[in-house]
């Protein structure tokens, strides 16, 4: 037995969060895309290495290919387009009814804040929206609202085409509906296939 009091030995500590790699920063789901999710009350489960899953019923179809089986591009662009027909709707829903001015929302400095005024911004994102309804049509329309705009699936849009009663033949037009939709909205939301 020694009579020397024994040292603690030290640990090196560790970090509790892991670091995330640059391929799982990547794969990442943006952060709009996750508060619309928990908004929705949609989980999100996050695999290391894989990208984050949302159960989302639309981001399931550009997952599965289903706007477009035969070409990756065509897809992405349709679900890239359904994207900015949510991003439209979320600008042009202001409440009518603020305890602040609209202008004042957002504004961290001295001066006028950049851009248009909110009412303004809101205004010119309904105008967008009623044009979008107008090019859709009103066969298509309600189908896009639903699956795009309220996360609903197909299966829960047959009711908008009574008059096929054959459920697989009823959602073959529902999503034949969207992707026409969609292919009509490409270049009023500004996303089209030109560039690289």
């Amino acid at each position: 037995m020694s009579l020397t009091p024994n040292k603690p030995k030290r640990v090196a500590k560790t970090s509790a969060k892991p670091k995330k790699s640059a391929a799982d920063e990547k794969l990442d789901a943006t952060p709009e895309r996750l508060a619309r999710a928990e908004e929705a009350g949609q989980e999100a489960e996050k695999a290391p290495g894989r990208a984050r899953r949302l159960l989302d019923p639309f981001d399931v179809m550009r997952s599965t290919r289903a706007l477009a089986p035969h070409d990756p591009r065509l897809n992405d662009l349709r679900w890239l387009t359904g994207e900015a027909l949510r991003r439209v709707h979320s600008r042009s829903a202001l409440d009518a009814l603020r305890a602040i001015s609209t202008e004042r929302v957002g504004s961290t400095g001295f001066g006028p804040r950049s851009g248009l005024p909110a009412s303004e911004v809101a205004l010119h994102a309904r105008d967008k929206i009623r044009a979008a309804e107008e090019r859709v049509g009103p066969a298509a329309w309600p189908i896009l609202t639903r699956i795009i705009l309220e996360g609903a699936g197909v299966r829960e849009c047959r009711g908008f085409v009574p008059e096929i009663v054959t459920p697989w033949r009823a959602d073959a037009v529902v999503t034949d509906r969207l992707r026409v939709g969609l292919d009509a909205l490409g270049g009023l939301l500004g996303v089209t296939g030109r560039g690289k």
